[in-house]
């Protein structure tokens, strides 16, 4: 994304960034502001067609299954992923917008605070609790696609009814990891700030940093942790059985 106004990537990303975005996106500096807007989507392309087979062999090794059921899976794990994205991408749409027109039909408070804080600092924090409460909902759909035989609505229902059953211990393993990137969503977050305050390369060493911290540490947590609580679980009702 960071050589997408250089060539030979330009010739494919230059209209693309000038028809959605416009041509001064292609020039230094201002690339800098579209970077972490281009990184979000790339990501959620990756997480939707790579994730979710990655995250299905993952479970799969965690409850020691052979990477060919992943294989086997991937159509009903890439749905998940689709939905729980789609999902989460619709329903904070639907929130910003009303917020937006809300101020725009000429509303200056809701609840006491003005446009400023709504669309800043509030929105990011509903954000980030839309996706604490989304990412929980689906925590225990890929195990029970690993560990049975239900298809993608079938482990989207069972994970809905297993979360609401340990709702607590679900927003544990799912928060927690997430309070790691609250730094990197304030970073982000002033983002113009910081790039005329140091240099807009700063925007680029951000967006390695989040790659790392979500790939490696956030991903994997919320992923094992919430795996292998389910197989616990799971095992302890069958015995009793």
């Amino acid at each position: 994304m960071y050589l997408a106004p250089r060539m030979p990537l330009r010739v494919v990303m230059g209209p693309i960034i000038t028809t959605f975005w416009g041509d001064e996106f292609l020039h230094y500096p201002k690339n800098f502001f579209l970077l972490p807007k281009l990184a979000i989507l790339a990501r959620t392309v990756l997480a939707i067609f790579l994730g979710s087979l990655m995250t299905g062999l993952a479970v799969a090794y965690l409850y020691k299954r052979r990477f060919v059921t992943a294989f086997r899976k991937y159509a009903d794990l890439l749905i998940i992923v689709f939905i729980l994205t789609t999902t989460y991408y619709v329903l904070y749409k639907v929130m910003s917008m009303t917020l937006v027109k809300y101020f725009t039909s000429g509303h200056a408070k809701l609840l006491l605070w003005g446009p400023n804080l709504w669309l800043g600092p509030i929105l990011n924090l509903l954000n980030q609790l839309l996706a604490l409460v989304l990412q929980s909902l689906f925590a225990y759909a890929i195990p029970v696609l690993v560990l049975s035989d239900k298809k993608f609505f079938g482990a989207i229902v069972a994970s809905f009814k297993f979360c609401a059953r340990n709702a607590v211990i679900t927003l544990f393993f799912v928060g927690l990891p997430m309070l790691i990137t609250v730094p990197l969503v304030f970073l982000n977050y002033n983002g113009p700030y910081l790039m005329n305050t140091f240099f807009p390369e700063i925007i680029l060493w951000l967006g390695v940093l989040g790659i790392a911290v979500n790939s490696l540490l956030i991903d994997p947590m919320i992923t094992l942790s919430t795996a292998a609580y389910y197989a616990k679980e799971d095992t302890e009702v069958k015995n009793k059985k």
